[in-house]
C-alpha cells in the first residue's frame, strides 16, 4: 500500500494501518466503557451506604477519657429512638407564659395555671412540663454552629488581625474542643471559649475547624430554680434544679456546654455536664484545679430539690438522676444561659 493509500485508508478509519482492524478496537470500548460505568456508580453507592447518615463527622466511640463511653453525639440508631420519643413532646411544646395568648391551633384550657413559690403564675404542658418564661424562651436560637477544633490553633483579637494574641487549645480536660460560633467571615470564626474569663471569645481561621450545627440548648432560671430543655428552640421538657447558694452563687451569663464527664463519685449521677461557666468565688473545688460549673445529679440533695427545687449548691446545677438522665443526648457545644 502505498503512502497516499494509507492516508486514505487512515482519514476514512483512522484505526486502520495501526490495528488489524477498526472492530479489533472498538469492541473493547463498546463493552468496557458500560462496565466501567457501572463499577462507578456501584462504589457510589457503596460510599454513600458507609458514610454518616446525620451529615456530622464521623462518630467515634470515646470523648477522649480512658474507657468512657461517648455521650457527644449518640448514634444514628439511638438519636432516632430518642428523637421519635420526643417527637409529641415537640409538636405539643408551646412558648406559653403567665398571660400570654395560648400558640396557634391550641388553647390555653390546655395549660392549668399553677402557683409559683416566687408569686405569680406559670403554666405546663399538656405532659407535665413547666413552660419557660418568655424572656427565658427568647434567648433560645433554633440552631447554633459548632466548630470542632482538629488541633490548637492560633485565636486573634480581631476579624482581621494580623498578629494572633492567644491560643485557642485543641482540647480541655482531654476532651475536643466543639465551640459555638457567634459570628464569621469567608475565612475565620468568632467563636466562644470554655476557659476563665466566663465569656471570652476568639477568631480563629475557619480552616482550623470542622463546622456542624446542633439544635439543643439549656436554659437554666436561678429564680425559678427550675431547668428548661429546648430542641429546634421548642421547648421538650423542663425540670426542678438546685443551684447556687447565696454565699457560692451560680454565675450568670451565656455559655456552653463544654464536654461530657464521667461523675466524681456515685452522688453526681452517671454522668456531668461541664460548661463553660466558672465559680465567680471559688477558685477550685476539692480535689481538682478549677472551679468549672456542672450540671450532675443530686449529691444527697434529692429532698431538697423536690419539686420546686432549691438554693443548695456550691455553684453547680443539681438535678434528680432520673431527671439528669432525660438531657444526656444534649450535645457538646449546645448553649447554656443561666439567668434570673
Amino acid at each position: 500500500m502505498s503512502l497516499f493509500e494509507r492516508y486514505r485508508a487512515h482519514r476514512d478509519d483512522p484505526y486502520r494501518g495501526y490495528y488489524p482492524s477498526g472492530a479489533a478496537w472498538r469492541t473493547p470500548i463498546a463493552i468496557g466503557l458500560p462496565l466501567l460505568i457501572v463499577l462507578v456508580l456501584a462504589l457510589s453507592f457503596a460510599l454513600a451506604a458507609i458514610r454518616p447518615a446525620s451529615g456530622q463527622p464521623a462518630r467515634s466511640g470515646h470523648l477522649g477519657g480512658p474507657g468512657y463511653q461517648s455521650l457527644l453525639i449518640p448514634n444514628d440508631q439511638a438519636e432516632a429512638t430518642f428523637q421519635a420519643g420526643r417527637a409529641q413532646q415537640v409538636n405539643k411544646a408551646q412558648r406559653v407564659v403567665m398571660g400570654s395568648e395560648a400558640t396557634p391551633g391550641q388553647t390555653a384550657a390546655a395549660t392549668p395555671h399553677l402557683r409559683s413559690k416566687h408569686g405569680g403564675s406559670y403554666r405546663t404542658d399538656e405532659n407535665g412540663y413547666r413552660i419557660a418564661p418568655a424572656a427565658d424562651s427568647a434567648l433560645v436560637p433554633y440552631t447554633t454552629r459548632v466548630a470542632h477544633l482538629e488541633h490548637t490553633t492560633k485565636g486573634y483579637p480581631g476579624r482581621n488581625a494580623f498578629s494572633s494574641n492567644r491560643k485557642v487549645p485543641g482540647s480541655w480536660y482531654g476532651y475536643p474542643s466543639i465551640l459555638p460560633i457567634i459570628d464569621s467571615t469567608p475565612d475565620r470564626l468568632k467563636v466562644m471559649l470554655a476557659q476563665r474569663p466566663d465569656e471570652s471569645t476568639s477568631w480563629i481561621k475557619r480552616s482550623a475547624a470542622v463546622i456542624t450545627r446542633i439544635h439543643y440548648a439549656v436554659v437554666v432560671d436561678l429564680s425559678q430554680h427550675w431547668l428548661y430543655v429546648f430542641y429546634k428552640g421548642i421547648q421538650v421538657s423542663s425540670f426542678p434544679v438546685g443551684v447556687g447558694a447565696s454565699g457560692t452563687p451560680t454565675p450568670t451569663g451565656n455559655y456552653f456546654v463544654a464536654f461530657h464527664a464521667p461523675p466524681n463519685g456515685p452522688g453526681y449521677g452517671s454522668f456531668m455536664l461541664e460548661t463553660s461557666a466558672h465559680s465567680r468565688v471559688i477558685a477550685h473545688f476539692e480535689g481538682g484545679d478549677d472551679a468549672i460549673i456542672a450540671i450532675h445529679g443530686p449529691v444527697g440533695s434529692d429532698a431538697q430539690i423536690g419539686t420546686r427545687g432549691a438554693a443548695i449548691s456550691n455553684g453547680c446545677i443539681r438535678m434528680h438522676n432520673a431527671d439528669l438522665r432525660q438531657i444526656r443526648h444534649v450535645h457538646n457545644g449546645a448553649p447554656v444561659f443561666l439567668t434570673y
